[in-house]
C-alpha cells in the first residue's frame, strides 16, 4: 500500500487483508484514513506503568474519519463556497483557550465584544456530563472515537449545528478554560481556528481560588476526582501520575489541575500557532496584549486603540466587584498566599511539570512550562479580608403576579418566565415522553450543577424536574430557543419579534437595574418599585430569545439562528448594546438569556402531548442528513412560532427534504 501524499505513490486505495486470507478492507488514500503514529516503544509513560498500546497518544490508525466529523468539514466548506460566492469570506472563530480558570478571560472577551459575537465556554458548559465529548465526562472520549450510536440523531445535529454556528463573515470568539481531555476534539472541530492561549501563574490562580473558596464554591474536589478516574485506565492512562489520588490538600489539588490542563492544551496545540496572552501582562499592558492578539486575527489591528475598554455601571456599594469582575487594571500583583503557601504551590507545579516533561514530546512540555512562569511577579500578603464581596440582589416581591399587560397592539407578560414554571413545563413534557436532552445533548434546557448557576435540576428516581431552594421566582435561563419557543406554546404565546421588542425597549425611560455584573446574578424577576401592570425588567437581568432571526442566505447554509434582545446581568447595559444585531443557533443556551412573551390575539394554547409529538416527530426527520441544516431547523421553527390552534402541529415537520430554510 502507499502512505498519503508520499512521493511516488499512484495507490488511489488502501487495500488490506489478514494473513493467509480473509476479508479485504479497502479505503481511499486520502489522508483521511491512515497517518503515522510514534512508535510505542518512544512514548514515556508514568513510572512502573505497564508497556501496553493502551498508553498510545494518537488514536488508532485504522479509524476513519467520523461521519459526525465529515459531515462538519462537508458543511464548512460548503459554507465557505457560499460565502465566496457572495463577494465575501467566511472566518472561523477565534478560540480563547484558558490554562485554567482564573486568567483574566472575562476582560478579553468583553474587551472583543464590540467586534466579535461572544460563546462564553459553550463546549465546557452545554453538553451535560452523559455527552460523550463532555469535558465533565468520567470517559473523556474524543471526536475520533464516537459515532452515531454514541451521539444518536439529535446529538449530531446539534453537534454539527454547535460547530457550523460558530463560522460566518464576522468573527466569533469562543472562549473555553479546563476542558482537560476535551481540548483535542474541540480543536478538531475548528481546525482552521486562530487560537490565543490566556495564562496566568499557578500563585496567582491558586491565590483566586483561596480568597473566594472558589475550590469548593465550584465543586473542584469532584473535578479532581474525575480526573483521576479518567487516568485510571485506558488511553488517558499516562497521565495518572499528575493527579494521584493521595487526598491532596486544596491547594495541591488545583494546582495539579492546573499544570494537568496546560500540559494537555500545549500537548494538543502541538505544531499549531497560538499567541500566548499572560494574565500579568494583560493587566498591566492591555494595549500590548491586543497588538499581539492582532497577529492571529489580522482584522483585530486595526481596531487596537480603538476598542473600548470594558465598561462597568456605577455599582451600589459593595457590589460590582465579584468573581467575574475583572476590569480593574492592576498597578501590582499580589497573591494572598502565606510564605509557606506559596512555597507549596511552587513546589507542586514544579514537581509536576517536571513529572510531564516524561510524558508528552519535550516541545509540548517546555511550552506548557513558559505559560505557567511570571510567579516571581507578584508579591505575597495576607489575605486579611474575603475577596470579591459580593452584593445579593433585591429579595422577590410578593403579590405580584404573572399577566399580561397591553402596549399598543400586543399584550407583553409582565414578568419573565421563572424558574419554577419552566420547571413544570419540563414535567409535562416529560410525562409525554419528551425529555430535555438526548445524550447529554441540550434539546429545551441545559442542566448546570448550582454552583455553576444551574437552577433545574432532574431528579431520575423520581422522574421530576426541581428548582434550587430560593430560586423559584428568579427568571429561568440555560434554555434553548427551542425551550423558549416551547413554552410559549403551551401558554397560548410566542416569543416577540426583535422589532417588537427594539421599538418597546426604545421607548422605556426607566434605568437598567441589572447589568454588567452589578450583581453576581440574576435578580427575581419582580422589579422594585413596579406593579403588576408594568413591565418588570424590560431591559436588564437577562437578554431574551427572539422569534425570528437572521436571514437564511446570510447563514451561509448554516444552521438557523434566533436574533437575542436585551442586556443581561453579565453584560453591558449601554442601549448600543443592548440593540446590537446578535444571534445564536436554536439550540444554543446560556446564562444570560431568557424568555419573554407576547400576545397578539392568534395564538391559542397547545398541550404537552401535542408539543411532544412535534418534537420527536422533528427529532426522527433530522435522520436525512441531505438537506441544509436551515431547512432542517426551519421545519420546527414555522410549527412553534404559527398558530398553536392546529392539533396537527406534526404536519409542520413533515416537509420534503432539503426545502429551503427561512431562518
Amino acid at each position: 500500500m502507499g502512505v498519503p501524499g508520499e512521493e511516488g505513490s499512484l495507490w488511489l486505495t488502501f487495500h488490506l487483508q489478514p494473513p493467509g486470507g480473509g476479508e479485504e478492507w479497502s479505503a481511499p488514500a486520502d489522508a483521511s484514513t491512515l497517518r503515522r503514529i510514534p512508535d510505542t516503544d518512544a512514548l514515556p509513560r508514568c513510572a512502573g506503568e505497564p508497556h501496553t498500546a493502551a498508553g498510545r497518544h494518537a488514536e488508532p490508525a485504522s479509524a476513519e474519519t467520523p461521519a459526525v466529523l465529515g459531515e462538519i468539514r462537508a458543511r464548512v466548506t460548503a459554507m465557505a463556497g457560499a460565502a465566496r460566492d457572495r463577494g465575501t469570506l467566511m472566518l472561523p472563530p477565534l478560540l480563547l483557550l484558558g490554562t485554567s480558570e482564573r486568567v483574566g478571560s472575562n476582560w478579553l472577551s468583553d474587551t472583543l465584544r464590540p467586534v466579535m459575537d461572544q460563546h462564553n465556554e459553550p463546549f465546557r458548559q452545554q453538553p451535560g456530563a452523559d455527552h460523550p465529548l463532555s469535558a465533565l465526562s468520567p470517559h473523556a472520549a474524543v471526536i475520533g472515537e464516537i459515532g452515531d450510536q454514541e451521539l444518536g440523531t439529535y446529538g449530531r445535529h446539534w453537534l454539527v449545528s454547535f460547530v457550523t454556528s460558530k463560522y460566518s463573515t464576522v468573527r466569533h470568539v469562543v472562549k473555553e478554560t479546563n476542558l482537560f481531555f476535551a481540548v483535542s476534539s474541540l480543536l478538531a472541530m475548528f481546525p482552521d481556528s486562530p487560537v490565543a492561549v490566556l495564562s496566568r501563574s499557578p500563585l496567582g490562580v491558586a491565590s483566586s481560588f483561596r480568597r473566594s473558596a472558589l475550590f469548593t464554591r465550584w465543586d473542584y474536589p469532584a473535578r479532581y476526582r474525575q480526573m483521576i478516574t479518567v487516568t485510571a485506565s485506558g488511553t488517558h492512562r499516562r497521565y495518572a501520575c499528575l493527579v494521584p489520588g493521595d487526598n491532596p490538600l486544596d491547594l495541591i489539588a488545583i494546582t495539579r489541575l492546573h499544570v494537568l490542563n496546560a500540559v494537555l492544551l500545549a500537548a494538543a496545540l502541538d505544531g499549531r500557532d497560538a499567541v500566548h496572552v499572560p494574565y500579568e501582562d494583560a493587566v498591566q499592558s492591555r494595549g500590548r496584549v491586543l497588538a499581539d492578539l492582532g497577529r492571529a486575527v489580522p482584522e483585530l489591528a486595526g481596531l487596537v486603540g480603538v476598542l473600548p475598554s470594558p465598561s462597568r455601571p456605577s455599582p451600589p456599594d459593595g457590589a460590582g466587584t465579584g468573581i467575574f469582575s475583572t476590569a480593574i487594571a492592576r498597578q501590582e500583583l499580589v497573591a494572598y498566599l502565606s510564605e509557606a503557601e506559596a512555597r507549596t504551590v511552587g513546589e507542586t507545579a514544579a514537581a509536576a511539570l517536571a513529572t510531564a516533561a516524561g510524558i508528552v514530546p519535550v516541545r509540548a512540555a517546555g511550552q506548557a512550562a513558559a505559560w505557567l512562569s511570571c510567579g516571581g511577579q507578584y508579591r505575597l500578603a495576607a489575605a486579611d479580608s474575603p475577596a470579591n464581596a459580593e452584593v445579593a440582589g433585591p429579595s422577590a416581591r410578593s403579590g405580584i403576579t404573572a399577566r399580561y399587560v397591553r402596549r399598543g397592539r400586543l399584550e407583553w407578560r409582565n414578568l419573565l418566565v421563572t424558574n419554577a414554571e419552566f420547571a413544570r413545563m419540563l414535567n409535562h413534557l416529560g410525562h409525554a415522553g419528551l425529555a430535555a436532552s438526548y445524550a447529554g445533548a441540550p434539546l429545551l434546557a441545559c442542566q448546570m450543577p448550582h454552583e455553576r448557576g444551574g437552577r433545574l435540576h432532574h431528579d431520575p428516581a423520581a422522574s421530576q424536574w426541581q428548582v434550587s431552594d430560593g430560586y423559584e421566582r428568579h427568571p429561568v435561563y440555560w434554555v434553548t430557543w427551542i425551550g423558549a419557543a416551547a413554552f410559549a406554546a403551551l401558554e397560548g404565546a410566542r416569543l416577540p419579534s426583535r422589532a417588537e421588542i427594539t421599538r418597546l425597549t426604545m421607548t422605556s425611560t426607566r434605568p437598567v437595574q441589572n447589568a454588567g455584573y452589578r450583581f453576581p446574578d440574576v435578580t427575581p424577576v419582580t422589579e422594585p418599585g413596579l406593579g403588576d401592570e408594568d413591565i418588570h425588567h424590560l431591559a436588564g437581568n437577562l437578554q431574551v430569545w427572539c422569534s425570528d432571526g437572521p436571514d437564511a442566505a446570510g447563514l451561509l447554509g448554516g444552521p438557523a439562528a434566533r436574533w437575542l434582545h436585551g442586556a443581561a446581568w453579565n453584560t453591558p447595559g449601554a442601549p448600543e448594546e443592548m440593540h446590537r444585531a446578535r444571534a445564536r443557533h436554536m439550540t444554543g443556551s446560556s446564562r444570560g438569556v431568557g424568555i419573554r412573551l407576547v400576545r397578539d390575539g392568534t395564538q391559542h394554547p397547545a398541550s404537552p402531548g401535542e408539543l411532544a409529538e412535534l418534537l420527536d416527530a422533528w427529532i426522527s426527520s433530522l435522520a436525512d442528513r441531505s438537506g441544509t441544516l436551515a431547512g432542517m431547523d426551519s421545519r420546527l421553527i414555522r410549527a412553534l412560532s404559527g398558530s398553536q390552534a392546529d392539533a396537527g402541529l406534526s404536519a409542520h415537520v413533515a416537509a420534503r427534504t432539503g426545502e429551503p430554510g427561512h431562518g
